[in-house]
């Protein structure tokens, strides 16, 4: 095997690692930047690693992802010189023993901010939008009172906060570390004296205010220093800080490798930004690939909002399935369609009734992220216990079975229900409760089977599911604005009524068990070849046009948001393919639409079809 290659950057990086000089890695898709941070964090451990121990100091490594954590942490085998965390975790490590600081934080700077936003929705009338912005000033401005009396804080990992009783959520900790960051020299200090080495993986999805505030600890020449590795291109995340430098002084280095893509695809990824021209780097550098635009007559959407109709839903993915047979692709296992929102996805693969209503009008924003992440809590059961048992009972798979239930099921854990039984009569209890289930799932409610597997201890619910499952259903006809705030009752009565084989299609589709995503959902991630669908009706959001992005003269000028936003999403969407891409534009003009994209020079004319 040879000996591997130390690409320019990598030999930039090393130099200011020696030098203990702060960077900044702007890497393109398929770069190789995780490789390029494990060689950064070695260097660190085996140039300073003695002497970090001695010190009781260690090395952060911020990552975007719980499952970029843990491939990080396996990589440098689980070596306790790093701590290798989520952004939130880490910030919360840092401000968690500093309560008085937190609490002049939320004081001077968090809540006064939430107030002013409140109050630019409160225009003085009897809106619904205005009497909630008063309660809410209301509210925050008797948490603000009662913060003196608050002698410690905690933190959940939800986006729900009540001050007056020490709780603050996901979104506080960023705006406290934030203030804290900027203003109090005694925090920048003691993370920079515990941290003499800090990297920041995926830069670009790092809060503003956060890069600024490491910036600040890392300040100066020597150390503490900060390394971080990102790509403006690849940010698809509102709120986040897209560009990112590190401090006066610091280097910023480009690393224009690119081991995933073919070289069709390169070419394409290097026409599309401009900024940075990447080259074949790795076994991709004998794979020409291919890349094909096709063009499809966008149906006029028939209903409100310009909104498809489900009969135009069903040809739109009659014209994707043509031109996936028309490609050769259909029935592969390695190709992977990418849609913009779930829509399309639901309904291919059986969930339809289940997105309806977690974006309907029972369905606040809050609900509906937490469904795209398979976090909602009436789902939850279903996600990590009640669908994993179906499926294993269908494959007859006893082993599995059983250890599902000793993981989650009360009834079967070391003091439960049958504890004192012998292991071949707990296996022959469990697949005989499992056959029970089963046969109750092609024929009762959500609501029933949950009902079972409470009262057979399959699962713990939470209490928040049990008072749902307790109270009355709600009888009266839904009016948003005198049940806006009970309209979880509504989305969970609906839920609970329904069959639960659309579940199950759900849990497949977030398990990754389906050949299906929304562009968002495969950021880091790689296939052979990739089909990505365009269609501005079906995904109904006015901040995305990818047809005015890539087709300005044709379907009109997008504005500079939708610009930024549409191009990161496309980019981030075209370099997940290894070898072939095919993108699919819906668009109000094809004939329009191919002659502009041949005058763009972003494709060669052969390579931009119109679907007859």
């Amino acid at each position: 095997m040879s000996a591997k290659v130390e690409s320019e950057a990598d030999a930039i990086v090393r130099n200011c690692l020696d030098g203990r000089r702060s960077f900044a890695v702007i890497a393109g898709a398929g770069s190789g930047k995780t490789s390029s941070l494990v060689d950064a964090l070695g260097r660190v451990r085996e140039r300073e690693g003695s002497a970090l121990r001695r010190h009781g100091q260690r090395i952060a490594c911020i990552t975007f992802t719980k499952r970029a954590v843990e491939v990080i942490k396996a990589r440098l085998g689980f070596d306790d010189l790093y701590l290798v965390s989520t952004l939130h975790s880490f910030l919360w490590g840092q401000i968690g023993g500093f309560h008085d600081d937190m609490r002049e934080a939320l004081r001077e700077s968090r809540i006064p901010a939430l107030i002013e936003k409140a109050k630019a929705d409160d225009n003085g009338g009897k809106s619904k939008k205005a009497l909630k912005a008063r309660a809410k000033i209301e509210r925050l401005t008797a948490e603000r009172a009662a913060l003196a009396s608050v002698k410690s804080f905690e933190y959940a990992d939800t986006s729900f906060s009540d001050y007056g009783k020490g709780q603050i959520g996901h979104d506080d900790i960023i705006e406290i570390a934030t203030f804290l960051f900027a203003e109090n020299a005694t925090f920048r200090r003691i993370t920079g004296l515990r941290f003499p080495y800090i990297f920041v993986d995926e830069a670009q999805d790092t809060f503003e205010g956060i890069v600024a505030g490491l910036n600040l600890v890392c300040a100066g020449t020597g150390l503490p220093m900060i390394g971080y590795f990102g790509d403006p291109w690849q940010q698809i995340y509102d709120r986040s800080a897209g560009a990112f430098a590190p401090p006066e002084g610091g280097e910023v280095i480009t690393k224009t490798e690119n081991f995933r893509c073919s070289k069709s695809v390169i070419r394409l990824l290097n026409a599309f930004r401009g900024d940075v021209e990447q080259y074949a780097a790795g076994d991709n550098k004998a794979c020409e690939g291919s890349v094909e635009l096709l063009l499809v007559k966008a149906e006029e959407p028939t209903e409100p909002r310009k909104r498809y109709s489900e009969e135009q839903v069903e040809r739109a993915l009659a014209r994707m399935d043509a031109a996936v047979a028309d490609w050769g692709w259909t029935g592969r296992d390695d190709v992977m369609k990418l849609f913009l929102v779930r829509q399309m996805i639901a309904r291919r693969l059986g969930f339809a009734d289940l997105n309806r209503l977690f974006t309907g009008d029972y369905a606040s924003s809050r609900a509906q992220d937490a469904f795209e992440a398979g976090e909602h809590f009436l789902l939850k059961p279903f996600l990590s216990t009640i669908c994993p048992l179906i499926t294993a009972q269908e494959q007859g798979d006893g082993r599995k079975i059983i250890n599902l239930l000793r993981h989650d099921s009360p009834a079967f854990a070391v003091n439960g229900l049958n504890a004192g039984k012998s292991l071949k009569l707990m296996i022959e209890t469990a697949n005989a409760l499992v056959a029970q289930l089963r046969a109750l799932w092609d024929t009762e409610t959500i609501g029933a089977i949950l009902r079972f597997c409470i009262d057979k201890q399959i699962i713990q619910p939470s209490e928040r599911l049990c008072e749902h499952l307790d109270r009355a259903p709600r009888v009266e006809e839904f009016d948003e604005d005198l049940h806006g705030l009970d309209k979880g009752d509504w989305l969970a009565d609906s839920l609970l009524q329904m069959t639960p084989g659309p579940v199950s299609c759900y849990s497949n589709y977030i398990d990754n068990n389906t050949a299906h995503s929304t562009q968002h959902g495969v950021k880091g991630e790689q296939y052979e070849k990739v089909v990505v669908v365009y269609d501005d009706v079906e995904a109904a959001w006015s901040h995305y046009s990818f047809s005015k992005v890539l087709t300005p003269l044709t379907a009109g000028e997008p504005t500079e948001r939708q610009r930024s936003v549409t191009q990161k999403l496309a980019y981030v969407s075209f370099s997940r393919a290894k070898e072939d891409l095919r993108v699919l534009l819906f668009t109000a003009d094809p004939e329009g639409a191919r002659a502009e994209l041949i005058h763009s020079k972003l494709l060669l004319p052969n390579q931009i079809r119109i679907a007859t």
